[in-house]
């Protein structure tokens, strides 16, 4: 480490000697003008290195105030950026700004040879390095200089510079884990801290500065132990972690192994990103509430509608009865034959009312997980054939053509008969009932890729709206579709058929056009296709109707 020309002034002792208790030229305001033995100016201009030889100038009291250039090469010269050296002062009072590191060696080397590094000013803010040697001679000494180019503290200058304006902070602890250097911004982020970030103060002192600033360490068993595990995690490197400072900004620190075992310590400000983290847990926390309380009142409904539809049952079975009953005139005539009329419409309306029940009872069940399923080997060109043939009647009275092609060799399909003859008839239905008197209903079941089965339901009805292809598929939804003739329904059958096919594993997709038609089709996964040759035989029935 260089010694300044201060420092080494007051090594001089008043009577002239040096540090070593050698003696220096005493000569007074005059310079020491004996050049060492052998050296000449024209032996010192052949050498491609900076040389000069130097004269010792001391004051009245003994002490070396300047050095006198007796002899300079040209290399010098052209190294120190100024010509006609030979005669100028070094000055030790510090007065040369440009050789400013140059007094001290010479003033070592007066007691022996020394070589140091310095740093010299080139003008302006540019700095460069001269490896200075230097040699006494009787009242002198001689010094070669060799440039080691840009200054190594100008750099470290730039780059302390270029920390401060980092995002993040840095803090430098030696061996014995004491301060050595922090940037600027660190007390920024730990404000709590900014009396005590100066080089000298051991790490553990900014620990419980910062324990004992923490609101959440209430007692000193809590404060202690975050100590002791503060400690411990400082020297085990590379595993960073979050801090919570006392302005209520998040820092990420890091810890790395520096040189001479001692530890760099980075922070990060992390801030935003913890906000964004607190916001999107919160949001989801909202979500998952919000579906528990949606979950809670959909098991609420289903229950309830399932107990509802229980005990609508019971009375509306004994209006269906009575009506019948009128209906029948067992007791004798009823009179006025509108009485007759009147039963039909009750019968008509209950009936209507029931089924409406049903399908009430039927999502519930299916919702709530408790409907019953069975898995059974159903040959679907039989279960499409008594569809077709319960939604006949309506059709011809619609004017719609029915049209069903199952092959005869089509997998077994695995599920609940029931289930699965209620999903059909349910789509069957819906095609007849929104298409226009001439239409088409199809319905068609064939071998997926996958070795699933799909069964598709199509018409040339009005369609559906693209907007509405979602909603209709949630219960008590309907489509806003118009149609010459008017339509019933409470808005469960696609929702049933939606669950249903579910329970089986598979999926029910839809796709419309406005004015051309609607398909609908049920894909069942592979596993519920069986083989039919791992099906017992079942008895020839009449094929689908075409």
């Amino acid at each position: 480490m260089d010694i300044s020309a201060q420092e080494w002034l007051k090594k001089r002792h008043p009577d002239g000697r040096g540090a070593d208790g050698r003696a220096l030229p005493q000569t007074g305001s005059t310079s020491t003008r004996h050049l060492p033995e052998g050296l000449s100016t024209a032996a010192i201009a052949l050498l491609p290195d900076a040389v000069g030889v130097f004269a010792a100038i001391s004051d009245d009291a003994g002490v070396v105030i300047d050095f006198e250039w007796l002899l300079a090469n040209h290399a010098a010269e052209t190294l120190i950026g100024r010509a006609g050296l030979i005669g100028q002062r070094l000055r030790g009072d510090g007065g040369d700004a440009r050789c400013a590191g140059l007094f001290p060696v010479l003033l070592a080397g007066l007691d022996g040879p020394d070589t140091r590094v310095v740093s010299a000013s080139l003008g302006g803010s540019n700095r460069t390095r001269w490896r200075v040697s230097a040699t006494p001679f009787p009242g002198g000494v001689c010094a070669t200089l060799i440039d080691l180019g840009p200054d190594a503290p100008s750099m470290a200058e730039t780059l302390a510079a270029a920390l401060e304006r980092s995002a993040e902070s840095f803090a430098l602890f030696d061996s014995s884990d004491t301060l050595v250097h922090t940037t600027g911004r660190l007390k920024q982020f730990l404000p709590e801290l900014a009396d005590l970030l100066l080089p000298g103060t051991p790490f553990e002192t900014l620990v419980r500065r910062s324990a004992q600033m923490d609101s959440g360490l209430t007692t000193e068993t809590d404060r202690e132990q975050w100590i002791a595990t503060r400690l411990a995690h400082h020297r085990q490197t590379d595993k960073p972690f979050t801090l919570r400072a006392q302005d209520g900004r998040w820092l990420l620190v890091s810890e790395h192994a520096a040189a001479d075992d001692g530890v760099l310590v980075i922070y990060a400000d992390v801030t935003p990103m913890k906000r964004n983290e607190e916001r999107l847990r919160a949001r989801e926390a909202e979500a998952r509430a919000a579906r528990r309380d949606a979950e809670r009142a959909n098991r609420a409904k289903s229950e309830f509608l399932a107990l509802m539809s229980h005990e609508l049952r019971t009375p509306l079975n004994a209006v269906l009865g009575f009506s019948e009953l009128l209906m029948s005139e067992a007791f004798g005539p009823l009179g006025s034959p509108r009485y007759r009329d009147y039963a039909t419409d009750i019968r008509d309306s209950g009936e209507h009312l029931l089924a409406l029940i049903n399908d009430i009872l039927d999502l519930s069940r299916s919702e709530s997980g408790r409907m019953p399923m069975s898995s059974e080997a159903v040959e679907l060109n039989t279960t499409v054939a008594q569809v077709v043939g319960m939604i006949r009647e309506k059709a011809e009275e619609a004017g719609v053509s029915l049209q069903a092609d199952v092959a005869r060799d089509l997998p077994m399909l695995l599920g609940d008969p029931r289930a699965i003859r209620q999903m059909l008839l349910n789509l069957l239905s819906n095609a007849v009932k929104f298409t226009p008197s001439g239409g088409k209903a199809m319905l068609t079941a064939a071998v997926m890729p996958d070795g699933g089965i799909g069964v598709m339901i199509a018409d040339t009805g009005v369609g559906i709206p693209a907007a509405d292809l979602f909603r209709i598929q949630e219960p008590f939804e309907r489509a806003d579709v118009t149609i010459a003739r008017p339509t019933e329904g409470a808005g469960l059958g696609l929702p049933i058929v939606k669950r249903l096919v579910e329970l089986h594993g598979g999926r029910l997709e839809l796709s419309s056009e406005l004015g051309v038609g609607t398909s609908a089709v049920l894909i069942f996964p592979a596993s519920r296709s069986l083989p039919r040759n791992l099906c017992p035989p079942l008895p020839v029935l009449p094929s689908a109707v075409r």
